[in-house]
């Protein structure tokens, strides 16, 4: 039998916790500081035009996504933007009509914030009875679930929980629709497709897809990454691979 733990064992995890955790933030301050160093002013805040501008941040492995969300009785439009380190910063208002224009050209004002990207001209204004942006720092890592927390799903399909059964630096494309943020809708449709692919195939998924958008080790799981239209596009070309047909 293996001796329990002692109260020294625990203080050294406990210790390595918050130093991977200052050592993400740091990479993220870092990272940050490096591209608003470089960056220049934009005329407006338009999908294209704040895409355009973060390219640098992405080569930095800075990458985010968009997703509408529940907020006391209220549905609101989310902006995270994460660091291949692992920390995290998010930014939400009051939702528009999923996929509309007005719901790309919030998606495009918070990321110019949260990336700090000056604005030509001010941005259109969010209404009084609107819920104001809020950025958020957070660290994605395995602090949380030490602490009481739950921790996520694993991707290791041998692992007791598989994240499909309930049914990045990650670069960017070539094409910036590629950045488009998905709906909650093509989202869950991916999410179930996953979920009834067989194991095999569904581990060389997670592998290959970590490989190409560059997924950092410490994050358990992709399923949360999945959330643009280049991640759309993928799933649709290993697909087609795995039906044997031409990619």
């Amino acid at each position: 039998m293996e001796p329990t733990p002692g109260p020294n064992s625990a203080f050294d995890l406990n210790q390595a916790l918050l130093q991977s955790r200052e050592q993400a933030r740091a990479q993220w301050a870092e990272g940050l500081a490096q591209f608003q160093s470089q960056m220049a002013a934009i005329a407006e805040t338009s999908m294209q035009e704040v895409v355009q501008a973060a390219a640098p941040a992405f080569a930095l492995g800075f990458s985010f996504s968009a997703q509408k969300l529940i907020n006391e009785e209220h549905e609101v439009l989310r902006v995270t933007l994460r660091h291949r380190g692992g920390a995290e910063e998010f930014s939400e208002a009051q939702a528009p009509q999923e996929g509309s224009p007005a719901w790309y050209a919030l998606t495009a004002s918070l990321l110019a914030g949260l990336l700090g990207i000056p604005v030509g001209r001010s941005p259109r204004t969010i209404e009084p009875d609107q819920a104001r942006p809020r950025p958020r720092p957070l660290v994605a890592d395995t602090a949380d679930a030490h602490a009481g927390a739950a921790a996520p799903a694993a991707d290791d399909p041998e692992a007791g929980d598989d994240e499909w059964d309930t049914g990045a630096s990650d670069a960017p494309e070539a094409s910036d629709s590629g950045l488009e943020p998905l709906t909650a809708d093509e989202i869950a449709t991916l999410h179930k497709f996953l979920g009834a692919m067989p194991q095999e195939a569904r581990k060389r998924f997670t592998i290959e897809f970590r490989h190409h958008f560059q997924v950092p080790r410490e994050v358990r799981t992709i399923k949360d990454r999945i959330t643009q239209r280049r991640h759309k596009d993928f799933i649709d070309v290993f697909e087609r691979e795995l039906g044997g047909g031409t990619p």
